[in-house]
């Protein structure tokens, strides 16, 4: 290189030799990966950055809402739910504490092989059906609900993983099938489905407590402070007294068992508040054990034509206009309406008002309330409460069928007066017989006493203001004919046979056919039997209803086939209730016997003060 060369070069050597490096003696390329390296840890922690940024403050409350769904919960107590209990404060229907199996799948491993365990110990679940639920995704599942201590106890000592046990209440009903269909039931879950526990299922739930709790890391829960405590379901207690209703259903039934009937109703009313002491179904059911179609409260549900006991409501409505008195009398050999002639069953030729009741005449019915008139008689069984439902703290409650008296034919007018062309509910037939037996005052039947609060606060239902359905003299006349028709001898009651041991009642009778609507005709093989009245007669503390269904073992009159099962209600109530009763003639009960089955013909009480009207035999 030339000297000149050599001259012209130095200064920019000379010029670049100035810039030294940051990390003298590192080689040029690793200087160069180590610049990358910092920029794209740069540009790493600026989008760490920016994401961070978004994650805490553009999108803050989602994913604070998410982090809470996922570590707390808000977690619901069961309140218990409310005693019903009798007029004494004697439980109904009660809940207890029970266990129940349940299951968390996402901690269970191996499904197979726990479905496979539990199907050794839960009753009634096979394997496969076990491994269906376990093999969920889900984190709760029910195995077995409401099971046996045992059971739980076998749960608990097999210690399968992800299988837990829960305590939750469970409804019992202490007394079993009695006044079933009038308690109803409680589902599973805890709501009401029939009877009084449907209808007042809202006072009876509860509240539910509630508070936070956090979950660990397999789920569990742990509770936090501050958990509102659950408040129990008010306490409901019913006019109903438990061991009234045990007679009553007793009774009933074995009624039922003696003719071979279908069914059956019986109920009990206090005479001065139509509070229902005792009501009865059969087939009756029994709560604790569920049951897909559970048999209906037929007391409210079921309405029909109930036959001669209505003679009782258009008899004593003519005798308060003043159209008839007691003894007023009646040619009651046949009456003819319109194409239809009516007679009765045995041939009087006259009977007063007082023997028509007492032997069910009607033809006599029939001539008075011709005298009385269409649209009274329509008025007068409206005081008496038919045609309407009575609002009875129960589900289901049928109104009946009373038709305008601007449409009844003539024909319609005279069957409407004993019974026919018209339904009712016996729970209206019970209330109607009650106002007789308080001086004609009309009460609207009830069934629930008093309502408490988990605050202690009590709720009294008011005795229902009642209404002048007749007047008191009327209503004496009439308690004065009903207990004729326990009389014997020549021109003997309907209910002649029936002996209500130590008492003196009144009653009426009623034999009334079945409308066949496959052959649209009334039947001439199924009745509905009845026997309606007042105890005791002479200051009426209660008044019975009792109806039987179908009776196929040939006798099929109502004194005969209901009137039994209404002596021995009347008289072990009455003696339940302390009612003086009269001393009795009557030899020992044979044992095993059932008294109202084979009454005893010999067993009489003194004949009360009642002059009766000679006539032959009716058989209502």
């Amino acid at each position: 290189m030339s000297l000149l060369a050599k001259a012209a070069g130095k200064p920019l050597a000379a010029k670049l030799r100035r810039v030294k490096p940051m990390t003298p003696g590192v080689p040029h390329g690793a200087r160069i990966r180590a610049y990358l390296t910092g920029a794209l840890i740069s540009a790493g922690i600026l989008g760490v950055t920016l994401k961070a940024y978004a994650l805490q403050v553009n999108n803050a409350d989602l994913y604070q809402n998410l982090a809470e769904k996922q570590h707390a919960m808000a977690v619901s107590i069961p309140a218990p739910r409310g005693e019903i209990v009798d007029t004494r404060g004697r439980p109904l229907a009660i809940s207890a504490d029970t266990d129940s199996i349940w299951a968390n799948p996402r901690e269970i491993v191996d499904v197979t092989d726990t479905a496979a365990r539990l199907a050794t110990l839960l009753p009634n679940m096979d394997a496969s059906a076990l491994e269906a639920k376990l093999g969920t995704d889900r984190s709760f599942v029910w195995l077995s609900r409401r099971v046996s201590p045992e059971l739980a106890a076998a749960i608990a000592k097999a210690d399968i993983p992800g299988i837990e046990i829960a305590r939750e209440p469970r409804r019992w009903y202490p007394g079993k099938s009695i006044a079933g269909p009038v308690i109803g039931r409680a589902d599973i879950d805890g709501i009401g489905v029939d009877g009084i526990e449907l209808a007042l299922n809202e006072q009876l739930t509860g509240t539910q407590g509630a508070g936070n709790a956090l979950r660990d890391a397999r789920g569990r829960r742990m509770f936090a402070d501050g958990m509102a405590q659950p408040l129990p379901g008010a306490t409901v207690k019913l006019t109903i007294d438990r061991s009234l209703q045990a007679i009553a259903d007793e009774a009933l039934a074995t009624g039922i068992a003696a003719n071979s009937a279908k069914g059956g109703v019986a109920i009990v009313l206090d005479v001065a508040t139509s509070r229902v002491l005792a009501m009865s179904t059969a087939p009756t059911y029994d709560p604790n054990v569920g049951m897909a179609s559970p048999p209906r409260n037929k007391p409210v549900t079921d309405a029909y034509e109930a036959g001669s006991v209505l003679k009782l409501f258009s008899v004593s409505a003519a005798l308060d206009a003043g159209i008839v008195s007691p003894g007023t009398m009646f040619d009651v050999q046949s009456v003819t309406v319109g194409p239809k002639t009516i007679r009765d069953h045995y041939h009087d030729i006259t009977l007063d008002v007082s023997g028509i009741i007492k032997r069910s005449s009607n033809v006599g019915t029939v001539k008075i309330a011709q005298r009385f008139g269409k649209a009274p008689l329509e008025a007068a069984y409206r005081r008496f409460g038919f045609g309407a439902k009575t609002g009875i703290e129960l589900p289901g409650e049928q109104p009946g069928r009373l038709r305008s008296a601007s449409t009844w034919r003539d024909v319609e007018h005279a069957t409407m007066s004993y019974g026919y062309g018209l339904t009712i509910t016996p729970l209206q037939l019970a209330a109607g017989v009650a106002a007789i037996g308080n001086d004609g005052i009309y009460r609207s039947p009830r069934i629930v006493e008093s309502i408490t609060k988990s605050t202690g606060e009590v709720e009294v239902m008011p005795v229902v203001p009642g209404h002048v359905a007749i007047k008191p003299k009327t209503a004496q006349q009439m308690r004065t004919m009903m207990g004729t028709v326990f009389e014997g001898g020549k021109g003997q009651g309907t209910g002649q046979s029936v002996v209500v041991p130590g008492f003196y009642c009144g009653a009426k009778s009623g034999t009334a056919r079945k409308w066949d609507a496959e052959n649209k005709e009334y039947s001439t093989e199924k009745y509905l039997s009845s026997f309606v009245g007042l105890a005791p007669l002479d200051k009426p503390r209660i008044a019975i209803v009792v109806t039987i269904d179908e009776p196929s073992e040939g006798a099929y009159y109502g004194g005969a086939v209901a009137g039994p099962v209404f002596a021995t209600i009347a008289s072990e109530s009455l003696r339940y209730l302390g009612v003086p009763g009269e001393s009795l003639v009557c030899p020992p009960p044979t044992p095993g016997k059932k008294p109202l089955v084979t009454p005893p013909k010999i067993c009489t009480i003194p004949s009360p003060p009642v002059p009766g009207t000679p006539s032959s035999p009716d058989r209502d």
